[in-house]
């Protein structure tokens, strides 16, 4: 298992993994007319090209001077700018399944997904209806 990323210095990475989040945060938090979640979130599969029922996504902000941005967030696509956030991870390893943590998001990931699926929720609406009968 080798690291996908080459780190020269931890605290450089550290202080880079705080800038990321905080970027991550204002975007995510952004609750303007403008806010566009599509923007940072694309399929989690790299060679998924469109649209699928409750869709797997991961956001991460575009590639930087520095380097790529590790950090990750997870989520379950409902709708064009609508997601559930399912967790997130620093991400090190070129896929998801070389890491203990990385693999326990796909599970996540998965089991959100198949509850959905189970209570009907295919989309925004659904999502909507399941919450006004709680």
């Amino acid at each position: 298992m080798s690291s996908y990323f080459k780190i020269t210095d931890v605290n450089q990475a550290i202080m880079d993994t705080i800038e990321d989040s905080e970027r991550l945060q204002c975007i995510i938090m952004d609750i303007s007319p403008d806010a566009d979640l599509d923007e940072i979130f694309r399929p989690l599969e790299n060679y998924r090209s469109g649209d699928t029922t409750l869709g797997k996504e991961k956001a991460k902000l575009k590639q930087q001077m520095k380097h790529s941005s590790w950090l990750r967030i997870y989520a379950i696509k409902l709708a064009t700018g609508i997601y559930i956030i399912t967790g997130g991870a620093i991400k090190l390893t070129a896929t998801m399944q070389e890491r203990e943590h990385t693999q326990a998001e796909l599970v996540k990931l998965e089991q959100v997904r198949n509850f959905l699926l189970g209570e009907g929720i295919i989309d925004n609406e659904g999502f909507i209806d399941y919450l006004n009968t709680l």
